[in-house]
């Protein structure tokens, strides 16, 4: 599986460059990342009950052209500040409502998030599963070492009209036993 050109403009621009995606089938994405990963509502959601943390946001990098608001983000344990993933999104700012735009732009709150508490009907459509060396983002997760892989998959969020709000790229950091 190739990534899509939906998301082209935002990983050649982001710290991932031309880092090369390995596509699995979900049935090899082993534990604890199966539980993660593999599953049909938001990550924000599944991040905070593993973690038994709540998330914070934090922009890397962000581009507005109206209506694609594209951004590079680390999602973290609040208490902690550990980062527990690395993301690309495309948000497709018309999909939503308009009272919900300014929320979604200030970069404080993660989507999923901003969507839980809306009251917004969404659903999680996971498109992939994949494997990155893990070296290609130890400025996120310093812990991670040579010879390791991440796993992430490649999601869109999509609402009860069937629109697409979002395409993600959702990658973890290594667990204390990988």
């Amino acid at each position: 599986m190739q990534v899509s050109n939906e998301l082209s403009p935002i990983l050649a621009a982001s710290l991932l460059g031309s880092t090369t995606l390995s596509w699995i089938p979900a049935t090899e994405v082993p534990q604890p990342y199966q539980k993660l990963l593999v599953h049909d509502h938001d990550m924000t959601s599944e991040l905070a009950a593993f973690h038994g943390d709540s998330i914070s946001l934090t922009v890397l990098h962000s581009q507005l052209d109206d209506p694609i608001y594209l951004r590079e983000v680390t999602l973290h344990a609040a208490s902690t500040g550990t980062a527990v993933e690395y993301g690309l999104i495309e948000i497709l700012l018309d999909t939503f409502p308009p009272d919900l735009r300014p929320r979604i732009l200030a970069g404080d709150t993660p989507l999923g998030s901003i969507l839980t508490t809306s009251g917004l009907p969404f659903r999680s459509e996971p498109q992939g599963y994949f494997t990155i060396p893990a070296q290609s983002l130890t400025t996120i997760f310093p812990k991670s070492s040579t010879g390791k892989i991440l796993f992430g998959r490649y999601n869109h969020l999509i609402g009860e009209d069937s629109n697409i709000f979002a395409r993600i790229l959702e990658i973890l950091p290594l667990t204390p036993d990988s």
